[in-house]
């Protein structure tokens, strides 16, 4: 009997011995396949960021120069470049030596265009208390060239993901974005003398003021359809379309309504109801 109890043993030892490493391995791939997707997930929400807080300092700028040099402006362009360097350098620890490495070069190149041109602009109108119209028009094409290529390394990287963002997220952080260039083009219109001072090369081929606003607004209401039965999103989205209604007709006449503050104002608070909408689905 007891040479049979040891023999039982032996074998259930044998079967766990042989099972085990098994066992490891799969752990170990589950382990690193959830990590891939968080980082994934992590790298592309870096991204979208990225692009809010470009317009975010483009748009400040705008502001500061249209009040000669206001100080709560230029901490609000501070605070976004600073924001984007934290990112960036996240960024960059998550495709260093991956597949999407050569389109982060190519982010980082227009990071450091962008950064300079735009550091140029403050000191230029800390000096005159007046923007220099051709520094301010080549911001806004460094500008405009940098959130090209993050949308490019969203892509990359997204194209190689085994899990993409929902729907549901996509759409928000397009709406955002959408509203946050938006509120950049409305700002550059309404604080320089020279229209179409945010504009990428062929005036003719830009996309409107009041085109950006109409599809701002079906995005919204989509994204309220997606939030139905889901209390906290909804009313956070249905409070956004409240603001939303309170500034769209700025947004659409943008060359009669030139109220920038407001627009500014319930621009960013639209956009950090999108995002805590998302947060809560």
């Amino acid at each position: 009997m007891e040479s049979q109890l040891m023999y039982f043993k032996n074998i259930t030892f044998n079967r766990l011995s042989a099972v085990i490493p098994f066992i490891f391995v799969l752990l170990f791939t589950s382990t690193q396949s959830h990590a891939a997707e968080n980082s994934s997930k992590s790298v592309l929400e870096n991204i979208y960021q990225s692009q809010i807080n470009s317009y975010y300092s483009i748009n400040g700028f705008y502001n500061f120069s249209a009040n000669q040099g206001a100080q709560k402006d230029l901490e609000d362009i501070n605070a976004s470049l600073t924001t984007m360097a934290e990112l960036f350098n996240a960024i960059q620890g998550e495709t260093d030596s991956g597949e999407t490495s050569e389109q982060f070069e190519a982010v980082a190149a227009a990071w450091k265009a962008y950064q300079k041109v735009l550091k140029q602009n403050v000191r230029e109108v800390e000096k005159t208390g007046y923007p220099d119209l051709r520094l301010a028009g080549d911001m806004a094409t460094n500008n405009i060239a940098l959130n090209a290529a993050l949308s490019g390394l969203y892509d990359a990287i997204q194209a190689g993901a085994s899990i993409k963002p929902s729907k549901t997220t996509q759409l928000s952080r397009d709406t955002a974005t959408n509203l946050a260039l938006m509120m950049t083009k409305y700002s550059a219109r309404t604080t320089s003398t020279v229209s179409q001072v945010y504009a990428g090369g062929d005036v003719d081929k830009e996309v409107t003021i009041d085109s950006l606003a109409e599809e701002f607004g079906k995005q919204l209401q989509e994204l309220m359809a997606m939030a139905e039965g889901k209390q906290t999103s909804f009313k956070l989205l249905d409070s956004a379309n409240t603001k939303w209604d309170f500034i769209k007709n700025s947004y659409v006449n943008y060359n009669e309504n030139r109220v920038n503050f407001i627009v500014n104002l319930y621009s960013k608070k639209i956009i950090n109801d999108i995002e805590q909408a998302l947060e809560t689905m």
